[in-house]
């Protein structure tokens, strides 16, 4: 008997096979060709390393072949090397990307491209070797030419073979699911790419979130597992809790120490997040006189897309927060410098949120050497960043940044409620749910996805379920 010919492959390329960054996935049926994300790798522990890592993952895209790549949302990892698909000329694939997304799109992209550019100069003076990016500014025109945007919870039919629908996934601004849906020899598999999943506890607070959606069936689930090992008590209590610290700690450095309390964020979406946090603290508190500054060029640009992209009452709701006296934005370096050097009494939200780059360095330099001051980390840090460093501030006497050897005195602080991603609690409901076949967990280190399957496993035992529950490596391919 012939063996039964796969006519459906789907190979995750990216880093988020085995780890948490770099998301790609490569999917092939009949003589179509196309990618779901095209992520940068980012979780490495020094600019050289990042580099090969992403030049590796280049090189296992051919991207000529491709006649279609989907954005699910809009974070680094799951989009920062799209365009370097394209500066060499030979991409001239399709980009289809949720509506609403091109202008999101294009500032996040200019900034990876100035990054990438800082970070090759770098390289290349200190090997002595050049170091060239894998795109410029003048490539990112380019590839907006080639996105189209389509509405979320709408079928779309692509070719008689391809049709897809965006599911609101919580996590972020703009960000989905993708139902992919596939037809070979007049069958149709269904395949769910989750990209990454909010965290429901606290989807009330972030309103400009489009609210995440189940989706309850699909023949595969390629599902993301971030936080899937870390099995906490992470409830909208804790929240409500975390928010009260957050109150406390204002009061205490800047109010009674007459000090500065900085808040390392993400431009995309934790900068926002914060800022109606503080807000919604603060708002009707006539008292309540200190500066809250927004010093991330990058963060102010993507708010005023919020802003125009918006509807409804969650436009008005944003445009009020924006008006806020208490709220001051800054994008130009002088000012930046300026607002550092004034020791005085402010609140201050600023990226990177890992304090690997950006302007939040700056104020890092100022403010761990003094123990008035508080830094107050609401996210993930990756080991080797300077954010894990000072989280772990009591093993470390001393920091360096920028080269100069600093005595750690500042205070440090923790909110653990106010993660982006679902949960584990979360996602073992949620997966377990959904009526499928086979779970390919991706997006989380080892140990995570070991946790949640296990979790899974006993939970669809529990159910009377056949789902298969697979933990994906960097060999794996998946047939249909």
């Amino acid at each position: 008997m012939a063996k039964h010919k796969h006519n459906i492959k789907i190979t995750p390329l990216g880093y988020a096979a085995q780890s948490v960054t770099g998301s790609c996935n490569l999917i092939e049926f009949d003589d179509t060709k196309f990618l779901v994300e095209c992520g940068g790798i980012q979780e490495c522990h020094t600019p050289l390393a990042n580099y090969r890592a992403n030049k590796e993952q280049l090189s296992k895209i051919k991207p000529q072949e491709l006649q279609y790549i989907f954005i699910c949302h809009n974070h680094y990892d799951h989009i920062g090397l799209v365009p370097a698909l394209y500066a060499n000329g030979k991409c001239n694939a399709k980009i289809i990307v949720p509506a609403g997304s091109v202008s999101i799109l294009k500032e996040m992209w200019l900034d990876s491209a100035k990054i990438m550019e800082r970070d090759c100069d770098y390289l290349s003076r200190k090997f002595h070797k050049e170091f060239i990016p894998f795109y410029t500014d003048a490539d990112i025109g380019t590839v907006l030419s080639y996105i189209q945007e389509y509405p979320v919870l709408e079928m779309i039919h692509v070719t008689d073979a391809l049709s897809f629908q965006y599911v609101p996934s919580g996590h972020i601004f703009l960000s989905c699911q993708l139902e992919l849906y596939l037809k070979n020899n007049n069958h149709t598999s269904k395949v769910l790419v989750t990209s990454d999943l909010g965290n429901t506890n606290i989807e009330d607070m972030k309103f400009f979130v489009d609210k995440f959606q189940p989706v309850s069936k699909a023949t595969i689930v390629i599902g993301e597992s971030t936080y899937g090992g870390k099995i906490t008590k992470n409830r909208k209590k804790d929240f409500l809790k975390d928010m009260e610290k957050i109150k406390s700690i204002i009061l205490q450095y800047c109010v009674d120490n007459r000090g500065r309390v900085l808040f390392p964020t993400f431009s995309l979406d934790r900068t926002p997040f914060m800022m109606w946090i503080i807000y919604s603290l603060f708002k009707n508190d006539p008292e309540f006189q200190i500066p809250i500054i927004i010093d991330s060029p990058l963060a102010v640009r993507l708010l005023h897309h919020y802003s125009s992209i918006l509807s409804d009452e969650s436009k008005l709701m944003f445009d009020e927060m924006m008006k806020w006296k208490n709220f001051s934005f800054i994008s130009e370096y002088e000012d930046s410098a300026a607002a550092i050097a004034d020791g005085a009494p402010k609140v201050i939200v600023s990226a990177g949120g890992m304090l690997q780059s950006g302007r939040s360095v700056q104020w890092a330099q100022s403010i761990v050497p003094r123990s008035s001051d508080c830094i107050v980390f609401s996210g993930y840090c990756g080991e080797g960043t300077l954010g894990y460093k000072i989280k772990h501030s009591k093993e470390q006497k001393t920091v360096t940044i920028y080269n100069k050897i600093l005595k750690n005195r500042c205070q440090m602080a923790e909110i653990t409620s106010m993660s982006s991603h679902m949960q584990h609690a979360e996602l073992v409901n949620y997966y377990s749910n959904i009526h499928a076949d086979a779970i390919y967990l991706v997006h989380g280190d080892l140990e995570s996805r070991i946790q949640l399957k296990s979790a899974l496993d006993a939970e669809l035992r529990r159910m009377c379920k056949t789902t298969k529950v697979k933990i994906v490596n960097k060999s794996t391919v998946i047939t249909l």
